[in-house]
C-alpha cells in the first residue's frame, strides 16, 4: 500500500482482508478538554456512521464478529512479538514525552485502555494500528515511524496518534471486514457487484474522515491537524504555512465544481485507500466549523 497520512498497516490488515492506516503554534495541554463518555458515533462521518449501524443490525453479525476477533487476536500476538523484537516500545522510561502524548490522547478520547505505542525505524513517515480493541483486556497496538517523529512536532504527533485512536474507537477493522463479507455475494452479479464495491470503497474513505475528526478532537486546534497533514503530504518539515494549505483545498473545491464532467468522472473513478489530501483538509475545516464539533467541545467545558 502506498504511503498516505495515518495509514494502518497493509501487511497486518491484509491478513484479515481489511484495508486501512496537519506549522501551527503548540496547543496548551491545559486548554484541551477531556471528552468523557464520548462515543464513536458522535464523530463518525455520516456514511461511516450509517453503514456501521447497518452492519451492526445484520443477523449474522454476532458469529462473524467472533470469528474476526479470533483471527485478529492471532495477528495481534504475532505483531506484538515482531514489534518487541525489532522496534522500540514507548514507556515512561523510554521516550517519556511520546508516552505522555499517547496518555493525553487516550484520556481526551476516553479510551478504555491506553494502547501500547511502538516506534519503528523507517524512512517513510507513517502510523498504523490494527483498528480493533480486543476483548481480552490486552492493550491495542499503535505504531509510529521514526521518520514521522522527525518530521512533526509534539502536538502534530499527538494529533496523528489521535487519528489512530479513532480507528480503534470505531473498530474499523471489524466493521469494514464485516462489510466486505456482506458485499461478497453480490460481486458476481452485474451492476450490483460494482455498486457494492463502490459503496465499500466510499466507506473506507469515510472511515479516514472519521479518524481525521478524532485527530481534531485530540488536538482541539484545526491548525495543528492541518500542519501535520501538510508536512506529511509535502514530504518535508519545511512546509509550515497551514493557511496556504487550507486555501489550496478551497481552490481545489472551486476548480472541481467548474470542471468538465469527464474530468470529474475520471477523478471519481480513481481507486484510493485514502481520500485526496486537499479533500481531507477541506472536510476537516467544514467539520471544525460545524455545530456537531462545537457541541462535543462545549459539552465538556
Amino acid at each position: 500500500m502506498q504511503f498516505s497520512l495515518f495509514l494502518s498497516s497493509a501487511t497486518l490488515l491484509n491478513a484479515i482482508g481489511a484495508t486501512f492506516a496537519f506549522s501551527a503554534e503548540s496547543a496548551s495541554v491545559l486548554k484541551q478538554r477531556v471528552l468523557r463518555g464520548i462515543d464513536a458515533s458522535q464523530f463518525r462521518h455520516p456514511l461511516d456512521r450509517d453503514l456501521t449501524s447497518f452492519i451492526k443490525s445484520a443477523p449474522f453479525t454476532g458469529l462473524a464478529e467472533e470469528a474476526i476477533r479470533a483471527s485478529l487476536s492471532l495477528v495481534e500476538q504475532g505483531t506484538r512479538l515482531d514489534l518487541l523484537s525489532s522496534s522500540v516500545k514507548v514507556s515512561p522510561q523510554q521516550l517519556p514525552e511520546l508516552y505522555s502524548s499517547m496518555e493525553d490522547a487516550s484520556r481526551v478520547l476516553d479510551m478504555e485502555l491506553v494502547p501500547e505505542l511502538y516506534v519503528q525505524s523507517s524512512s517513510q513517515a507513517n502510523a498504523f494500528t490494527l483498528a480493533l480493541q480486543s476483548g481480552d483486556n490486552k492493550p491495542p497496538i499503535v505504531v509510529v515511524t521514526s521518520a514521522l517523529l522527525d518530521r512533526c512536532n509534539d502536538d502534530e504527533v499527538k494529533a496523528i496518534i489521535g487519528h489512530e485512536l479513532g480507528h480503534l474507537k470505531c473498530s474499523h477493522s471489524l466493521y469494514l471486514t464485516l462489510g466486505g463479507l456482506v458485499s461478497s455475494p453480490l460481486r458476481g452479479i452485474p451492476l450490483l457487484g460494482s455498486q457494492a464495491e463502490q459503496l465499500l470503497q466510499q466507506w473506507r474513505l469515510a472511515a479516514e474522515y472519521s479518524c481525521d475528526r478524532a485527530a481534531l478532537l485530540v488536538a482541539q486546534d484545526v491548525n495543528v491537524v492541518a500542519g501535520a497533514m501538510l508536512k506529511l503530504f509535502a514530504g518535508t518539515s519545511r512546509a509550515t504555512n497551514t493557511q496556504a494549505f487550507i486555501d489550496q483545498s478551497r481552490e481545489y473545491e472551486e476548480l472541481l465544481q467548474d470542471a468538465n464532467p469527464l474530468v470529474k468522472a475520471s477523478i471519481r473513478m480513481q481507486q484510493r485507500t485514502h481520500p485526496l489530501p486537499v479533500k481531507r483538509v477541506a472536510e476537516l475545516q467544514k467539520w471544525y466549523n460545524s455545530e456537531e464539533y462545537k457541541s462535543i467541545i462545549e459539552k465538556n467545558k
